[in-house]
């Protein structure tokens, strides 16, 4: 068999996304994957032209000639800065090793780059919604019948339509828009994408982003018709825990400008300004209570041109800020997954229930044969009781995740617009006649990144709980990452700071991260403090400062430092981690304020020598600490007992986790040459290490908080001498076995737990906590029907019992990083996966595991299987970059590309 001697480039990326448009980036950076056969292939050098488009002119702007170097991602170019508003065309040429050439076309589009919107903000005549900041809340927090609720302080989605007239011969047309709540755009009856919640969530008042669209195939010569529907969204919806509305604004609005620019240079301006409004069937929609649809109302043809207008209103302009806009960088939330459901089931009550099969993030569409006038409701939930009834789990106000559909007469069709729910179940009730899944599809949202990772085993309660991570994960990760999607969809720093890891391999999360930690710096507060949620919405605000006197807390402020360099290390990205430095110092400079300056109420009984150890050790504030330690919480879902978690841990773990922000932010200045600042934290460490150490570890390598967590955290941060650590360890190995081998760690701590083991030479310890089926542990999910990861372990009692826990939480899937590094055995070595260590774990009770990760060099796949005393084990290693393989102790090689096989 002949083989050709090839060398491909798979792909091109500006900005970590294919062909962007509309991107605000002046020194945009470049990256490609290589293919070739053969081993050790290495890219010695690459050319990039990069030539700006005017219609199918080509103006050649930059060509960097033969680079000699081996780097292939986060290229930028010098000399090169974009402008504004321009297409480029992309021309690269490699050459490798093996004297083999490629070369590869790609592109992307400037936005706006701070060239201001001419012009106004509009809006639709409209009733102010009314805000729950200033009147007591409306609705009682549960779902109840159309009847019980009028839902009067809701508003109707708003229709606009915005005439154009488009001469012959278009070279191209654009339109740049936003607005204050959710919108969607049609073009002459057609969506010109499938972007969903538009214009994402953000800390609008700082930072909103705008979407540019190519709307040139669109457009016709003649009258055209520019159609947006606008809804509350997070702008005056009720989102959050509270249920509140009016976070931003009590009106929606719209700001968009469009260019058409023709062959003969000339070039035609519109706005949304000369738009005209009115209401329609959407009598509301929530993104949490759901969506009010009155069929009957429906006005056919509204973003045509031949509809007839003559009742709407002209809207009206608004002078509000453009001055914090900037063009939407990462790629927008889409529908990820359409299926059919499962079943329909007859619950014990002979209540009608569809059964979705997945608890996911989404709505269902439906199609539907029915005389005028009926009144169909959909109830969204994610679990039925132990008796198999539909059960709402999802408590406080405004919450009902619900739809309600009154028809017309004949076969219709209907999908939400501006809502999506957390659920696996849907109570239908008002159904003419019987129902089919056939009638009904799911449709599920994530914002677009690529699928990278995959792991996969021989136990398939590992590979379930392996799905349930990634159902987790794209459920929450619809514009920002937030905790859960039906409760509260907020941006909970401390989540993703668990996370982080588990999502970088898992997703191409590099813009999607990147974008959100622009939110972390605007909301970043004035001494330092990072909030507890991004985007810090004002009833977030209020609760936590009226209940807690709190703004931020340890760990989950270190989302700052966690997630930058888990993009780094991911991915490569040097300019995530210059891009929020200031932020990370600001943070630190804020936790060093509170250790010295501020103190706990007994500190005047202090000796000297506590006195100076005080000024190392974040002993004040509030702390969430240790959240969620399962000894504290299970069969106790009260509020209370979840606080409790956090007073008893607190004064441990927030000076614990000042010494691992200080490592963190040491780390992140040697990797950015900031030698005299990775100098200062390194020596701020050692203060924290001895003051901790002298306050808190006994010599018997106990402490005074005597939980798991306390120790898993006090080992993985350092705290502790090298005669004192193996006692310390023996001790959690011993309460964990004495937990019935189980864990009884906190949200803090989970994330470090298999880690401190395996890394303290007692994997036995993680393995037996891995394959725990009992309550607490991750197959104990797994078992009882889990097909995400819960907020709490117990969410689902040993006798079937459901509570109000939510049932898709991420966080505890961070378990996730480790399998794929212990037990698949890919290491990262140097960022990116420049440099990897191939090291499977055989030990770990399993036949078989196959791990692979698409990094920004290529794939690269380890697989190994044990059968007959043998373990073969086969390696992918992508081109440019090395693995280091380490196996059995038996094999230790250093290798380049290629495809490697052991027999051990």
């Amino acid at each position: 068999m002949y083989t050709l001697n090839t060398l491909y480039i798979t792909e091109l990326t500006t900005e970590h996304l294919h062909q962007p448009l509309g991107i605000d980036c002046v020194s945009p950076r470049f990256g490609w994957k290589l293919k070739g056969n053969g081993k050790n292939v290495k890219q010695l050098a690459y050319q990039l032209r990069i030539c700006a488009l005017d219609g199918e002119k080509e103006l050649l702007i930059c060509d960097t000639g033969e680079k000699e170097t081996d780097q292939s991602i986060e290229v930028q170019v010098d000399d090169f800065e974009a402008k504004p508003m321009t297409t480029y065309r992309v021309y690269l040429k490699v050459w490798d090793n093996k004297e083999r050439t490629a070369e590869y076309t790609g592109g992307f589009e400037t936005g706006r780059m701070n060239i201001p919107f001419r012009s106004s903000w509009i809006e639709p005549c409209q009733e102010p919604t009314p805000s729950s900041f200033e009147e007591e809340r409306e609705g009682d927090g549960v779902r109840v019948e159309e009847g019980g609720r009028d839902f009067h302080e809701f508003r109707p989605v708003q229709y606009i339509r915005i005439p154009v007239y488009a001469k012959k011969d278009m070279k191209r047309a654009r339109i740049y828009a936003t607005a204050h709540g959710l919108y969607r755009l049609e073009i002459n009856g057609v969506r010109p994408d499938d972007r969903e919640f538009a214009p994402e969530n953000t800390a609008y008042h700082k930072l909103m982003y705008y979407q540019t669209y190519d709307i040139t195939k669109f457009l016709k010569p003649g009258e055209n018709i520019i159609g947006v529907m606008l809804g509350d969204g997070w702008w005056t919806g009720r989102v959050g825990t509270t249920g509140d509305c009016c976070q931003y604004g009590d009106t929606i609005g719209l700001l968009m400008d469009g260019r058409i620019e023709y062959m003969d240079g000339t070039v035609t301006d519109f706005s949304g300004e000369e738009g005209v409004s009115a209401t329609g069937p959407i009598l509301f929609s929530d993104l949490f209570v759901g969506e009010k649809y009155d069929a009957k109302q429906e006005i056919e043809g509204w973003s045509t041109v031949n509809f007839d207008d003559s009742g709407w209103q002209p809207v009206l302009k608004k002078d509000y800020k453009k001055d914090h806009l900037v063009g939407q960088f990462m790629a927008p939330v889409r529908p990820l997954q359409v299926f059919t459901p499962k079943s329909v089931i007859t619950t014990p009550k002979g209540e009608t229930v569809l059964d979705v099969g997945q608890i996911v993030a989404g709505h269902l569409a439906f199609t539907v044969t029915s005389e005028a006038g009926r009144n169909i409701v959909l109830e969204h939930s994610e679990v039925l009781d132990e008796k198999g009834n539909f059960y709402n789990n999802i408590l406080n106000t405004n919450k009902e995740q619900t739809i309600w559909y009154r028809t017309k007469a004949g076969t219709q069709s209907y999908r939400p617009v501006f809502t999506y729910h957390g659920f696996r179940y849907v109570k239908i009730t008002g159904w003419p006649g019987s129902i089919s899944v056939d009638q009904f599809k799911v449709y599920t949202f994530a914002s677009e990144m690529e699928d990278l990772g995959y792991f996969h085993t021989s136990d398939e309660r590992i590979n379930q709980l392996e799905s349930n991570i990634w159902w987790s994960q794209v459920a929450n990760t619809i514009s920002i990452p937030t905790d859960c999607p039906q409760r509260e969809k907020a941006g909970w720093t401390g989540d993703i700071m668990a996370f982080a890891p588990t999502l970088c391999f898992k997703r191409n999360a590099d813009a999607f991260l990147t974008g959100w930690m622009a939110n972390v710096r605007a909301e970043q507060m004035e001494h330092g403090e990072i909030p507890m949620i991004v985007p810090y919405l004002k009833a977030y605000a209020t609760f936590l400062r009226d209940n807690l006197n709190a703004d931020t807390s340890c760990g989950w402020g270190d989302a700052v430092l966690r997630v930058p360099l888990s993009v780094y290390e991911a991915y490569g990205d040097r300019r995530i981690l210059e891009e929020n430095y200031e932020a990370m110092k600001k943070w630190l400079s804020y936790i060093e304020d509170r250790a010295a300056n501020h103190h706990p109420e007994e500190y005047d009984t202090y000796t000297d020598q506590q006195k100076e150890h005080d000024r190392y050790l974040w002993s004040t504030d509030f702390h969430f600490g240790d959240w969620l330690v399962p000894s504290m919480v299970l069969g106790n879902p009260d509020a209370m007992a979840m606080n409790n978690t956090a007073y008893a841990t607190m004064r441990y773990v927030a000076p614990a986790y000042f010494a691992y922000s200080t490592l963190l932010m040491k780390k992140v200045a040697e990797i950015l040459n900031r030698d005299s600042d990775a100098a200062y934290y390194s020596a701020l460490y050692e203060k924290i290490k001895e003051a901790y150490i002298a306050e808190y570890v006994r010599e018997d390598g106990t402490m005074e908080a005597n939980l798991q967590g306390i120790y898993v955290i006090t080992l993985k941060m350092g705290l502790v001498s090298d005669n004192i650590r193996p006692k310390m360890v023996e001790q959690l190995c011993r309460m964990i076995h004495e937990n019935g081998d189980k864990l009884d760690t906190g949200f803090l701590s989970v994330l470090f737990l298999m880690d401190v083991l395996c890394d303290n030479g007692r994997s036995d310890v993680a393995y037996k906590l891995l394959y725990q089926t009992g309550c607490p542990g991750w197959l104990y999910e797994v078992l009882h029907n889990g097909t995400t990861m819960w907020e709490s372990w117990g969410a689902t009692g040993e006798d079937g019992t459901v509570s109000t826990y939510s049932y898709n939480h991420y966080a505890f899937g961070c378990i996730g990083e480790w399998m794929y590094r212990h037990i698949g055995g890919l290491n990262i070595v140097e960022p990116g996966y420049k440099r990897m260590r191939i090291e499977p774990h055989f030990d770990c009770g399993l036949d078989f595991a196959e791990v692979s990760e698409e990094t920004p060099y290529g794939k690269v796949s380890v697989s190994w299987h044990m059968c007959n005393g043998q373990t073969a084990v086969h390696i992918v290693v992508p081109v440019n970059t090395t693995a280091e393989i380490c196996l059995k102790d038996q094999i230790k090689e250093v290798t380049g590309s290629g495809t490697y096989d052991y027999i051990l």
